[in-house]
């Protein structure tokens, strides 16, 4: 049998996201041992975190345009489309629908976002206070404030990244922690 190289990635990426954090609790929990034992630990297999290589891989698709309803690059993204795509990439199952993203995983404050987080606004109409509009957080620092890259279909109609002020500030609503921290 033949395995293709981005298969292999997304295996050894999935197991990084999802089975290393649950074997360092497990072996938390284990009773301290009065001998040494022997284990050897994983070398880590990237230069960076699980979250820096979805971001790498979200900054791959800048300049996709804006297309409503679509998930692909090759048809465009509507935002939900396009953060749904990005994490599917890395195993992550998420909900289609930005509303439906609001309600995955983990309510994080906005001081406290990080890199591979999302962020969720209402619509374009922000009387309307409910989530319309999603996208993933790049970084979240005292210097640059918090940017984060989304599906727009404002004046660039395309994946763009944006930094967290103006109107994105006035509709902002909540960040969501879908990867394991």
């Amino acid at each position: 049998m033949r395995v293709s190289y981005p298969t292999v990635k997304h295996y050894i990426l999935v197991a990084i996201l999802f089975v290393f954090p649950i074997m360092q609790k497990a072996s938390a929990l284990e009773p301290m041992a009065t001998a040494p034992r022997c284990v050897s630990r994983p070398t880590p297999m990237f230069d960076s975190s699980p979250e820096q290589e979805l971001i790498a891989f979200a900054k791959k698709l800048l300049g996709v345009k804006y297309r409503y309803g679509a998930s692909s690059p090759s048809n465009g993204f509507d935002c939900s489309g396009f953060v749904h795509y990005v994490f599917k990439r890395f195993g992550v199952a998420l909900p289609r629908s930005s509303s439906a993203m609001g309600q995955a995983g983990e309510d994080v404050s906005l001081t406290q976002a990080k890199a591979g987080d999302i962020i969720l606004f209402t619509g374009t109409n922000p009387a309307r206070r409910s989530i319309g509009h999603v996208g993933i957080v790049l970084s979240n620092s005292m210097e640059g404030g918090l940017r984060f890259i989304h599906a727009s279909s404002g004046k660039a109609q395309a994946v763009t990244e944006t930094t967290l002020e103006g109107s994105y500030k006035k509709r902002f609503m909540k960040v969501v922690r879908v990867t394991p921290s």
